[in-house]
């Protein structure tokens, strides 16, 4: 090959990378999850809840008889602090990513309503990711979905997964489910009031409090919090397990979002 025409392919390779990132950085956060998802494995589909859809990325029907149902954050409701979000879908895409870590059952990704590229149906409204993120329209449309996916797979056991904000909605949509076994928080925000008023935040006053509510003493229940995490102390969530019961885990040198990836494998066993 010549000289002339190895730099024409220099070129063209170097132009077709740059339209990638380009299409990259153009691309919607429910595109770039969605992307994330095929990366890891999983498929998309979207299930009705109650009077919402919700976008999930699951795992086919496998030989494990167990389904851990995984729960994100409360993703980006606000932008640079100060202006409502027009999509709220995670930047980050942590929790998918402990969920392709997870090799001990079958595996769902359950998105909130509104969140994933939902933001426009009819019923979504900024408050459902703002001060009613907590609410219990949320949480039953949320439990009225998991539900159905739970009576198609059947699992003999199912288990909640929740981080951060998804934490506190494993344990409310308990109030709407009647199949789970087990609920794990990470960095869960269980005490909605106290973190408000620790951050100086506006109360969510749409919203239910996690710590006010009352829980079935039949499930298993395991929350983790890191030492380090600056967002959610770990002091509410070992309050939270002192009032509510189950085994409050305590992970040094773990922030709100760091490491938890690293530890992921031990801590899922």
């Amino acid at each position: 090959m010549s000289g002339a025409a190895r730099y024409q392919r220099r070129q063209v390779y170097l132009f077709l990378c740059i339209q990638v990132l380009l299409l990259a950085a153009c691309a919607s956060p429910a595109q770039r999850m969605d992307a994330k998802a095929f990366e890891f494995g999983f498929t998309k589909h979207v299930v009705e809840g109650l009077n919402f859809h919700h976008v999930i990325y699951a795992t086919p029907p496998s030989k494990f008889k167990a389904l851990h149902i995984y729960l994100d954050g409360d993703g980006s409701p606000w932008l640079h602090g100060r202006y409502i979000a027009r999509d709220p879908t995670p930047r980050n895409p942590l929790v998918l990513e402990l969920a392709s870590l997870d090799s001990q059952a079958d595996i769902i990704y359950l998105g909130r309503p509104c969140y994933l590229g939902l933001f426009r149906e009819p019923m979504c409204d900024e408050t459902l990711w703002t001060s009613a993120r907590y609410s219990e329209l949320v949480a039953r449309s949320m439990a009225a979905a998991a539900q159905k996916l739970i009576k198609a797979r059947e699992p003999t056991s199912v288990s909640l997964i929740g981080y951060s904000g998804g934490g506190s909605l494993a344990m409310l949509m308990l109030a709407y489910m009647t199949d789970v076994d087990e609920v794990i928080t990470v960095a869960a925000n269980l005490d909605t009031d106290r973190w408000a008023e620790y951050h100086g935040y506006l109360p969510l006053e749409d919203s239910i409090n996690p710590m006010l509510s009352r829980y079935p003493r039949h499930i298993r229940y395991r929350h983790f919090a890191g030492e380090d995490d600056e967002n959610i102390p770990a002091q509410h969530i070992r309050e939270f397990a002192a009032q509510h019961g189950g085994e409050f885990v305590l992970l040094p040198g773990i922030g709100h979002r760091c490491c938890w990836r690293e530890r992921w494998l031990n801590l899922i066993k």
